[in-house]
């Protein structure tokens, strides 16, 4: 069983993202190779997340891969500010997951169905 504690109060964002991405399979790879893990996340969003904030969610050297993913999916959704965002920010949120920043924020595309799927999964999940 996967722990999603480390995400803190986004435990059930990033559960949802990871049964959407991977199938909560922590050994998924996709994207031709390029995104790997439960959150499939690629190389540099991963580097630009973990460990990127001072006082939450602190990279540590126990970490397994997968906890630093969640790690890592927590610091983009705090990064984002999740917890203050409106239904449509929330919405352009999970969909830069899967798309990407700047072709969300900078592009202005769209994935309502990764949308749907993602909030069919949480609240599957937040029931």
């Amino acid at each position: 069983m996967i722990d999603y504690l480390a995400a803190a109060e986004f435990h059930d964002v990033v559960r949802a993202l990871a049964i959407i991405e991977s199938g909560e399979d922590e050994r998924a790879h996709g994207d031709e190779g390029l995104a790997f893990g439960l959150l499939q996340l690629h190389p540099p969003t991963f580097l630009r997340y973990y460990g990127c904030l001072k006082n939450r969610f602190q990279p540590h050297v126990l970490d397994s891969w997968t906890t630093a993913q969640i790690k890592a999916c927590a610091a983009y959704l705090y990064a984002h500010k999740w917890g203050n965002a409106s239904e449509e920010q929330r919405d352009l949120i999970i969909t830069a997951w899967n798309l990407g920043e700047a072709a969300v924020f900078i592009e202005g595309k769209r994935n309502p169905s990764y949308v749907a799927r993602w909030r069919e999964a949480y609240a599957r999940i937040t029931v």
